[in-house]
């Protein structure tokens, strides 16, 4: 039972503690608490000599009543510590009475009670807000219920979603309460940050477990729209419910064990590595959110680099089998999607000797795809002006001279001709760009529309018509890194020469989402990763989703161009002088595909799930009643969703709805602790204005902390 292994003394000590609470509320019950005890006494002690009978049942279904009809009779909108101990002592019941008939009266209970249930997962994070702490452990107990029905190991994201009606960002605050829950147990919080890795995923909208879905058949615009909110509310929730954060907290709690860490670990780089690849409204809110919680680079990151090297060094024929190889790889590519997008971050590894640490593991420059990685990040932090540049340049020169000429060629196409469907490098670092241009040059005969990219071109994509089965086994989207996901191609201990075959999966960061012929003509000739010239960006080569067209007509990628404007004040092909405030000409459509397209959308909307692990558990949204049902006390509990906060309610910098906010002398409103962040990393400058601005010229504001309370009240 891992972290659940509850004993009868637990289950005994939680319903004296309910017996208590629910006669202070004055809540029907038909058992007395000597009652109760003495029914659960005779339920443990059958318990542990074996299998329960007839009469041993009755006592656990009237103690289960008597939870039951605690949970429907309360109903006060201040009785969260009622609750909290109902749903902990039929917990600790479903762990320590595990499988078979205890477990269907479980269920039962959860049926009965699952308007309850809905309820107060739906505002427990207001409550949270307005008061913290206010709800104590509640949202721990009732996972743990649910955990207890079906198992850590088979509840799922999707699960998740389900519990809290399809709305991603209470999913989202359900897994961060129990990542900072210590409470919760390795187990649990394992669990927590895999379904958090699932909801990040693209599956977790398309992969629908209703039978017969077949989203192939759907127009581009309705898949992306699905996405795209899903997408929304999965980052509001990040920035939201502090994830980041959570993380920290849950590392620093398993920092003992290795094998603890590697596992909250791995779950945090690839949720960061897949939500910053997203093509979203919300992704600049994110990064700059990120961008506050700076430390998580030099805390977490490079120190759990350098833990796990000492592994890879002592195993001379480490590879893609091996979890520190697997772990690393993970590293580097969130590593090379944070560098490109948070400017912050690329002095903290590009002073750090990490990079060159890495590169001494064996077998690691033996690989295209950890080359690729090595050199995307050298790029991105721009490692020419840090301390370790000469020796990194021996380590990629060397290693990119070690290679056989197919395997070059190769790393060259990665980089190159194929990179509008790879994780995207800073062209700003034009310096690093010059001193590795060894591999930044297409293979020779193979420049963009000659025969050779052609016949490539029409090769893969006969290959990928051909695996379309295997595509669909693989289910990655985005290039976004799988639960689980590894490579671990080879046989174990053995690490293999790493140009393997030019189809295999580790070469694909990002499988195309729709054939070549269905772009739109306007976008012009597709390459041979089949992505049309004027969808990527003339500067990165990545494809677009917040495209800007130059008045001299050129196309770029928004963030890459100001990146790049940070430093040189000129168009990047022309050299004509540039300003970033030009607007690109009203006329102009952003020339994106509608596969990638994205345009601001509404909160997230419940979508339909089908059957789940969950069984003959009901959804958790409101359904008619069933007939028979027991008198419920009507649950006067009245909120709104903190993510349903409006825009002037939130920070300007991350979005996130404010707790302690305060005005700046331009007018704009900030979370007090986010803004004091933003300037001890960036400086005395306004986020928005980029006007000076110093902490002590902004004023709290007490009238917009009570517009805020007032809405998330529903007095508004």
């Amino acid at each position: 039972m891992g972290d659940f292994a509850y004993t009868a003394h637990d289950v005994a000590d939680a319903l004296a503690r309910l017996s208590g609470v629910a006669a202070a509320r004055g809540c029907a019950v038909d058992l007395e608490a000597q009652d109760l005890q003495e029914r659960w006494q005779a339920v443990a002690v059958v318990a542990s000599a074996g299998q329960l009978d007839a009469v041993t049942l009755e006592h656990l279904r009237a103690v289960f009543n008597y939870v039951e009809n605690v949970i429907i009779s309360c109903g006060a909108p201040d009785s969260f510590d009622v609750y909290e101990v109902a749903f902990e002592a039929i917990a600790k019941i479903g762990f320590y009475l595990q499988g078979g008939e205890p477990r269907q009266l479980l269920m039962l209970l959860l049926e009965n009670v699952h308007e309850v249930y809905d309820v107060l997962l739906s505002c427990v994070e207001t409550y949270e807000w307005i008061q913290p702490g206010a709800t104590g452990t509640l949202r721990l107990w009732m996972l743990q219920v649910v955990f207890a029905c079906f198992g850590s190991q088979q509840i799922t994201g999707r699960d998740l979603m389900e519990l809290t009606d399809n709305d991603v960002s209470g999913a989202v605050s359900l897994i961060s309460f129990i990542l900072r829950c210590e409470r919760a147990g390795f187990e649990m919080q394992a669990a927590a940050g895999r379904c958090l890795v699932e909801l990040t995923a693209a599956d977790s909208v398309f992969m629908n477990k209703a039978e017969g879905e077949d989203w192939q058949s759907q127009q581009i615009a309705k898949l992306t729209g699905m996405l795209n909110r899903h997408v929304n509310g999965l980052i509001k929730g990040l920035i939201q419910f502090e994830v980041v954060e959570a993380f920290g907290r849950c590392i620093c709690q398993h920092q003992m064990s290795h094998s603890h860490t590697d596992v909250i670990v791995k779950h945090f780089l690839t949720t960061i590595h897949n939500s910053l690849l997203y093509c979203s409204e919300n992704q600049k809110k994110l990064r700059q959110h990120l961008a506050t919680q700076s430390t998580i680079v030099q805390d977490i990151m490079i120190p759990y680099v350098h833990n796990i090297l000492p592994a890879l060094y002592d195993n001379p024929a480490c590879g893609p089998s091996n979890i520190e190889w697997q772990n690393l790889k993970s590293v580097l590519q969130t590593f090379t999607v944070v560098t490109f997008n948070i400017n912050v971050f690329r002095p903290q590894l590009r002073d750090s000797d990490m990079l060159t640490r890495i590169c001494d593991v064996p077998n690691s420059l033996t690989h295209i795809s950890m080359i690729e990685l090595l050199i995307k990040i050298a790029i991105n932090v721009d490692f020419t002006k840090g301390p370790y540049a000469d020796v990194l340049l021996v380590h990629l020169q060397g290693a990119f001279d070690a290679l056989t000429q197919e395997g070059r060629d190769r790393l060259q196409r990665r980089l190159t001709s194929e990179q509008g469907q790879r994780l995207p490098f800073a062209r700003s670092s034009t310096q690093a760009c010059e001193v590795l241009a060894f591999a930044l040059t297409p293979p020779a005969g193979e420049e963009a529309g000659g025969p050779a990219a052609d016949e490539r071109k029409a090769r893969r994509k006969n290959n990928w018509r051909t695996a379309k089965n295997k595509a669909r086994k693989r289910k990655r989207m985005f290039g976004m890194q799988a639960k689980g996901q590894g490579g671990a191609s080879a046989a174990p201990g053995v690490a293999g020469d790493g140009q393997d075959d030019e189809d295999d999966s580790e070469d694909d960061d990002m499988p195309p989402l729709i054939p070549a012929d269905n772009w739109e003509g306007h976008l012009g000739q597709t390459d041979e990763t089949f992505v049309p010239s004027m969808a990527k960006c003339q500067l990165s080569g990545a494809l677009m989703h917040d495209p800007v067209k130059t008045p001299d007509g050129y196309l770029f990628e928004r963030a890459a161009l100001e990146d790049w404007m940070q430093h040189y004040h000129s168009n990047p092909l022309t050299g004509a002088p540039l300003t970033i405030d030009e607007p690109p000409p009203p006329e102009v459509a952003p020339p994106v595909p509608a596969a990638q397209a994205v345009a601001p959308m509404p909160a997230p909307a419940p979508m339909p799930v089908g059957p789940s692990l969950l069984g003959d558990l009901p959804s958790l949204a409101n359904k008619e009643s069933k007939e028979k049902k027991k008198e419920k006390g009507k649950i006067r509990i009245e909120s709104r969703s903190v993510v349903d906060c409006p825009d002037d309610m939130r920070c300007a910098i991350d979005g996130k709805v404010m707790i302690n906010p305060v005005r700046s002398p331009y007018g704009h409103f900030f979370e007090q602790k986010t803004l004091q962040r933003w300037m001890q990393n960036c400086g005395s400058v306004c986020p928005v204005s980029q006007q000076p601005l110093r902490m002590e010229e902004c004023i709290a504001d007490a009238d917009m902390k009570k517009k805020i309370v007032k809405f998330l009240k529903g007095q508004v």
